[in-house]
């Protein structure tokens, strides 16, 4: 089942870049804020720096992505020396990095700290998938109606299943085909229902599956 996802928790290398006086370089495990990376106080560019290795067997129709959420100050990530983004006002980031692997890797994410809000607050993360993916998917309430939209993104060979389910329970199928958004409105869903679950199938493989909790009203 995909995605399947290998977490860099730590250690990582925190290294403040300033001239004169600023604290010590230092280990620090993700995810974490601009406090516990042991830099409260302090204003400007910091490098965090994580090493790995190759993540396994790679099979053709699989991707290594890498992905990362509730970054606060990014400034640039780079990937064994290649830029992959300089895009200051993300908050979040996805890059097929599959190309670029070798068998030891070098990360490095480049945070701005204007504040003590800085940080790699959310997980960072290599992510394995298939051709075809489940992108931007939301789950929102709309009067009594509750609407599930996303899309499928990459490529596949044919049309996919989209299933969704209500705490587990199957709530809609359809067809779909890779590059299309999709739309579920699901009428008369209990008010104690507590989760969302979509998957993408590829005959009798799932490709990507996305769960979310179901707002409360």
């Amino acid at each position: 089942m995909y995605p399947h996802r290998i977490r860099l928790r730590g250690p990582w290398e925190c290294e403040p870049r300033a001239e004169g006086t600023k604290p010590a370089a230092g280990m620090v495990t993700m995810p974490a804020g601009w406090i516990a990376s042991g830099l409260a106080g302090f204003r400007g560019l910091a490098r965090f720096t994580r090493r790995f290795g190759y993540p396994g067997r790679i099979d053709d129709g699989e991707h290594v992505w890498l992905v990362g959420d509730t970054v606060r100050g990014l400034h640039e990530i780079k990937l064994n020396d290649e830029i992959l983004s300089n895009a200051a006002a993300s908050t979040s980031f996805s890059f097929d990095v599959t190309g670029l692997l070798a068998q030891r890797n070098r990360l490095e994410i480049l945070l701005q700290g204007d504040s003590d809000d800085a940080g790699l607050w959310g997980e960072i993360a290599l992510e394995i998938r298939r051709d075809a993916y489940l992108a931007e998917v939301a789950v929102v309430r709309d009067g009594q109606m509750l609407v599930i939209t996303g899309r499928v993104a990459g490529t596949s060979p044919g049309p996919l299943e989209l299933y969704t389910l209500i705490d587990n329970r199957n709530a809609d199928y359809r067809v779909v085909n890779a590059g299309e958004s999709f739309r579920v409105e699901l009428a008369d869903v209990p008010e104690n229902s507590q989760s969302v679950r979509v998957e993408l199938i590829c005959v009798s493989s799932i490709w990507y599956v996305v769960e979310a909790a179901i707002p409360t009203w």
